[in-house]
């Protein structure tokens, strides 16, 4: 009888953490942060978290509305650049992401290593023109409290170079723990940094304007 109990309070358990597990996760739709992470992942949110957010994590927010779309869609991307930060996106066959931190000196470049493998055809069909598509680009600062957030499948995913800054409340949740599939258990890898441009004679960043 004791070993019945407890074979049933072990069950009831299982139950419970898998109905946690749901509760508090979401799952990826799309392909638009692929390598890192693949349609029908799930990953644990960190909702306590969610307005702590540093430079280059992953996030579930809600999407903006933009010209041709109502937004409200829950979307999972990375962020890119911070509250008072400054971007520019230099366009054509190999995009370059540059940012200027709030608070220091100097240019630096985003090594995203998912991005050069991940240009292609569908480059055009995520991006305006407005910010992508042209050598020359000019800077834009970050409004306060707001996030640019990009996909790390570069070719395939509608972020912030269409929909513009996230602002902080759209962002619902932090994300860095896989939860399923079995076979991919556990914290998402992060190698995504930032690497001094004007040190690197390799940059154009004659190519970038100092417009606002």
């Amino acid at each position: 009888m004791v070993l019945g109990v407890g074979v049933v309070a072990v069950f009831l358990l299982a139950m419970l953490a898998v109905v946690v597990g749901l509760t508090f996760s979401v799952q990826v739709s799309g392909h638009s942060m692929e390598p890192t992470l693949h349609n029908g992942d799930r990953l644990e949110v960190n909702v306590l978290q969610r307005h702590e957010v540093h430079r280059f994590d992953l996030v579930e927010a809600v999407e903006p509305s933009y010209p041709g779309s109502a937004g409200g869609l829950a979307i999972v991307k990375r962020v890119i650049a911070l509250p008072g930060d400054r971007i520019a996106i230099a366009g054509g066959e190999h995009p370059v992401v540059y940012v200027r931190p709030v608070g220091e000196k100097g240019t630096f470049r985003v090594d995203n290593p998912a991005w050069p493998g991940r240009i292609g055809s569908d480059t055009a069909s995520c991006c305006t023109a407005k910010l992508v598509g042209s050598d020359r680009k000019q800077w834009q600062t970050l409004p306060a409290d707001h996030y640019f957030v990009m996909g790390d499948n570069w070719g395939g995913s509608t972020d912030s170079r269409v929909f513009g800054p996230v602002p902080r409340d759209a962002i619902k949740a932090k994300l860095s723990f896989r939860i399923m599939p079995k076979g991919r258990f556990g914290r998402i890898a992060n190698d995504v940094k930032l690497i001094r441009a004007d040190t690197l004679s390799s940059i154009p960043l004659a190519d970038l304007t100092t417009g606002q």
